[in-house]
């Protein structure tokens, strides 16, 4: 194989992970965002009547499916707190940092 067979590879490669690290963190970053806006609407009890909170509410039900009922709801000096979005958001960040690590020891050369 010629040197530049070779460069070229490394170079797709290079620019596949970079591409996957970059789309990974975006997904992550949207769905952090997604989360705390339905944990921020639930702490601040927000009209779940609304269009917009409506939509934040059914839009991250798919997103705090996997960790229902991991750990209890309860109420801090007269606020909601909704413990399974914060266990989601704390569940997908070690889901992308052990992803992004894979990834790097999948494209280590």
């Amino acid at each position: 194989m010629t040197t530049f067979i070779k460069y070229k590879i490394l170079q797709f490669k290079t620019k596949f992970y970079l591409f996957l690290n970059f789309l990974i963190k975006k997904l992550l970053q949207f769905s952090e965002f997604f989360l705390f806006l339905r944990f921020w609407f639930k702490f601040a009890n927000a009209n779940p009547q609304t269009i917009v909170v409506d939509l934040i509410f059914k839009g991250s039900d798919f997103l705090i499916y996997p960790f229902n009922f991991i750990f209890p709801n309860f109420y801090w000096r007269g606020f909601f707190i909704e413990s399974t979005t914060l266990a989601a958001m704390l569940g997908y960040l070690i889901f992308a940092i052990f992803v992004i690590q894979v990834l790097k020891i999948i494209f280590q050369e």
